[in-house]
């Protein structure tokens, strides 16, 4: 069965209107996917014999021969109806409509003929007609099927493929009366299925998605030749001729005004709209709508960027360098700042010029000094490109500088430019460890290269102290990245000891920075470290933000669930990142969304997550920092299912760049939503590794990652009773030993969250007052700190509770409680959980939808299951034997794809007591 990623709700509106007798168009940009959804239509209508259906593809150079789709059209109709055609028409159409001259009485005498045909085949069953890339059909065979479209109207349908929108289809070509629906591009779950399925890894996958926009069929293609050779998309290498050729292809046909614009747009640093017309190009607006429609642009917010980026270098070369250095000279007056200016007239004139290589390089630093980390290391590399001989030293310093501003933004190409002449030139050894300090801050890199990479660094530093100490601290962030604390604590505090000695302030802030992080992970004494950290640290450039003191005591307020000053202080930091490099934004909108979902702010997590994927799209981030933002998003306002796959393709691309850290995380968000999808077994796998990576690592401090209670959930779950109670004897060991060290901070929440799994693992047992009394504790501490989801779950636990005492009512009303909590949290995807436990409205002894897959006595002995029974009673109720009722279990299970009595009862409300 064909079948088309991320389109079952477009198709399912497509059947709908189908079924209404509506005629349908399906529009988009070339490659998007329409014919491939009428594949589906086809194949669907076909194997459910739903309607019959007829199939006509139009083609550019048929659209002069007429009625050539009528042909198409009519040979696919039952002979024994062509048959009943009148005399003339039935030999016209037996001689294939061919030479025929489109005369009003052929058209007349076909129209009539046609409607009399689907007439008598459509008084059964509907007739579908699938008309793709409909702007090519030839208008007489267009005429004739809109005659009897309009007089069949509900027996008689057409689903029709067209760009867009109707500006480039023929007046005569008759599209009037469809129902518009739009065949986006697909979003970056859907593509991440897609590409995955055809082999890419998941980081690739994503870089394909950003760089084709979204379209299959260009993705699909680039992926083919991803397959065939490496491309390093966004960097300058050499196009592989067939992108290039295909590339080339689509620009050409666009029309000389859009191509004009486009040039425009590739020769500005950041294009909009408003910067095309400042420059001349008044209908630059119609201009970027239409090569938006044909996938040549997409637009963000006011930004343009070119689908893929390689396109920019294809449209700038598809002119004269005569003509390009005068649109630079032309741009330069057009332009609005003065940075921007300069920019244009280095590119205008190629020639070294002492004077503009000093004006570059005071522009690149207040570029710099104003967050613009892009412009500022292209301006440094231009400064240097314009330097004479005489001004080699400053040239150098340039490339260094160049490459460490580009480098905390992940601009790959503008480091690469840089770092090829610059190994040419002769750096000093501060030079030197200056670039390759800056290399880890580009995304991408594997451990084994960054170790190299700081090896070099710490034999350029020599006895210099603070070169000495910075690579010291970046080996440290590496060990963190690999969920190495105690690594990360033994460089930090050699690195401390020589800032000590040194004597700079904001080194040693950032140095006491890491080292609090270490000290924490560890279970040391880590509030002197941040505390004297922030009292040393001035103002942080952009693109450190994110090793900041500041930083770094807002996510301890986080840990701590100080989560009002987390959330205050992390807004606070989002206003100096919003104009700095991509890493710093998105570190700051991930904290963002993770303090959003623990207090209830869906809306707030879901559009912070949405910001941080087009920053990760637009610096070109590692994709699974914006995954685990995303799939962190999705389990509380979205769909369990995608935060699954991102969890899912996070983990891999995370373990595949040996970011530890990022594949913990990654692991946590997969637990919870395989625990909350009833696969309580893969949750209980996913949560294990985290645990034997912190085993692993010595990691001391249970209120960073916080998965130990749905380690204790799952394991219930499984029916593994002891070993739940093992991991929370050891959480709450953890905790005690915290309390003691004087780290008490956190260990609130994530107490009343083992609190919560508790009642759970009681319920299981048959401890119905101790599973009471932790509750109770679990509900007040998640209400004193505003732990407004945890509050929400306490409330579906007391239901299961409530349940196990057979008292209906109470579990029910617990429930509606839960599902008007996380409604009003607009926390979509726990009250889309909650409404499928109760039911809403529905009566206590209707039968659950889940009991039709099974037969009576099946259905009898879940519903005793779910109300508390045990194996024996259930035995002695319904008169078989308990091995009889234990095999039953294993097919219940079976088919509702449970794992334990536990789930099934969580799933099914019970029927009152015999």
């Amino acid at each position: 069965m064909t079948r088309v990623i991320g389109r079952t709700a477009l198709l399912e509106e497509v059947r709908d209107l189908l079924a209404r007798g509506e005629s349908v168009a399906l529009c988009g940009p070339s490659g998007v996917g329409k014919s491939a959804l009428l594949d589906v239509i086809e194949e669907a209508a076909r194997r459910d014999r739903e309607a019959e259906v007829l199939r006509a593809n139009g083609a550019a150079d048929e659209m002069a021969l007429p009625f050539a789709a009528l042909r198409d059209l009519l040979a696919q109709c039952p002979a024994d109806l062509v048959a009943q055609m009148p005399d003339v028409v039935r030999d016209v159409v037996a001689s294939g409509l061919v030479g025929l001259d489109a005369t009003l009485e052929y058209r007349s005498d076909l129209a009539a003929a046609v409607h009399t045909l689907l007439d008598r085949w459509s008084s059964d069953r509907p007739v579908v007609l699938l008309l793709d890339d409909v702007q090519w059909l030839d208008s007489d065979s267009s005429a004739i099927v809109g005659y009897a479209r309009r007089r069949l109207g509900g027996r008689v349908a057409v689903v029709a493929t067209l760009g867009h929108d109707d500006d480039s289809v023929d007046p005569d070509i008759d599209v009037t009366g469809l129902h518009h629906l739009d065949v986006p591009p697909l979003d970056p779950v859907d593509m991440l299925e897609l590409l995955c399925a055809h082999g890419l890894t998941p980081d690739v996958a994503q870089r394909v998605h950003v760089e084709t926009g979204g379209i299959p069929s260009f993705a699909l293609s680039l992926a083919g030749l991803i397959g065939e050779r490496p491309v390093v998309l966004g960097s300058p290498t050499p196009l592989p001729s067939t992108i290039g050729q295909v590339l080339r292809e689509r620009f050409r046909a666009q029309p000389a005004e859009v191509r004009e614009t486009l040039l425009h747009a590739a020769l500005l640093h950041r294009p909009t709209v408003r910067e095309l017309e400042r420059a001349g190009r008044i209908g630059a607006d119609d201009d970027v709508r239409r090569a938006v429609q044909s996938g040549l642009l997409a637009r963000s917010d006011t930004a343009l960027r070119f689908t893929p980026s390689l396109l920019r270098d294809v449209v700038v070369e598809s002119f004269p360098a005569t003509e390009r250095a005068a649109l630079h000279q032309r741009l330069a007056e057009a332009v609005p700042t003065a940075s921007q200016r300069v920019r244009h007239l280095a590119l205008a004139d190629p020639r070294p010029d002492a004077e503009l290589a000093h004006e570059l390089g005071l522009a690149a630093r207040d570029a710099a000094a104003l967050g613009a980390r892009e412009l500022a290391a292209e301006l440094y590399l231009l400064a240097a490109d314009r330097a004479p001989f005489a001004l080699d030293d400053e040239r150098v310093e340039w490339l260094v500088a160049a490459i460490e501003t580009a480098a905390p933004g992940n601009h790959v190409d503008l480091v690469q430019r840089a770092l090829t002449d610059v190994l040419e030139a002769n750096p000093t050894p501060a030079q030197a460890v200056r670039v390759r300090l800056a290399i880890p801050e580009l995304a991408g890199h594997g451990v084994t290269v960054l170790d190299e990479v700081l090896a070099a660094a710490l034999a350029d530093a020599g006895d210099d102290d603070l070169l000495v100490a910075k690579v010291l601290l970046q080996r440290a962030r590496i060990a963190l990245m690999e969920s190495r604390p105690h690594a990360a604590h033994r460089a930090c505090e050699r690195a401390v000891a020589l800032l000590e000695r040194h004597g700079d302030d904001d080194e040693l802030a950032l140095g006491l920075t890491t080292l609090a992080v270490a000290q924490r992970w560890t279970g040391g004494d880590h509030q002197a470290s941040i505390a004297r950290a922030v009292e040393l640290s001035g103002p942080t450039p952009t693109g450190f933000v994110h090793i900041s003191p500041d930083y770094m005591d807002a996510r301890f307020a986080f840990y701590d669930d100080r989560l009002d000053e987390a959330w205050n202080a992390n807004l606070a930091m989002l206003a100096q990142v919003e104009r700095g490099a991509g890493m710093d934004h998105v570190h700051v909108l991930r904290c963002l969304v993770e303090v959003a979902a623990r207090t209830g702010r869906s809306r707030e997590a879901v559009e912070y997550a949405a910001r941080a994927t087009r920053i990760g799209e637009q610096f070109d981030l590692e994709a699974y920092s914006g995954w685990f933002i995303t799939a962190t998003a999705e389990l509380v306002a979205g769909d369990l299912g995608r935060a699954r796959t991102l969890a899912r393709r996070g983990v891999e691309a995370a373990e595949q760049r040996g970011d530890v850290r990022y594949l913990q995380r990654h692991l946590i968000v997969l637990g919870q939503a395989l625990l909350r999808s009833g696969d309580a077994q893969g949750a209980h796998e996913a949560l294990t590794r985290v645990r034997d990576i912190e085993r692993e690592g010595r990691f001391s401090d249970p209120t960073v990652n916080r998965w130990q209670a749905d380690l204790v959930s799952a394991l219930t779950a499984l029916g593994r009773l002891d070993e739940a109670d093992e991991v929370l004897t050891q959480a709450r060991y953890e905790l005690g030993r915290r309390a003691e060290r004087g780290g008490a901070g956190g260990t609130d929440g994530v107490s009343a969250q083992l609190d919560r799994a508790e009642a759970e693992l009681d319920i299981a047992r048959g401890d119905l007052e101790g599973a009471e009394l932790v509750l109770d504790r679990a509900a007040k501490v998640s209400d004193d700190l505003g732990l407004r989801v945890d509050a929400g779950r306490v409330l579906v636990t007391r239901a299961h509770l409530e349940r196990r005492r057979r008292r209906v009512a109470a579990a029910r009303t617990a429930l509606r409680e839960a599902h008007d909590l996380f409604t009003a949290l607009h926390a979509d995807a726990w009250a889309r959980q909650v409404h499928a436990e109760l039911a809403p409205d529905r009566a206590p002894d209707t039968d659950d939808p889940l009991l039709d897959r099974l037969t009576d006595t099946e259905a009898r002995i879940a519903r005793a299951v779910a109300a508390g029974a045990s194996n024996r009673e259930i035995a002695e109720r319904t008169y078989v034997s308990v091995k009889t009722v234990e095999a039953t279990l294993t097919r219940i299970y079976r088919k509702l794809d449970l794992r334990s009595r536990t789930q099934l009862a969580t799933l099914l409300v019970p029927a009152p007591p015999e």
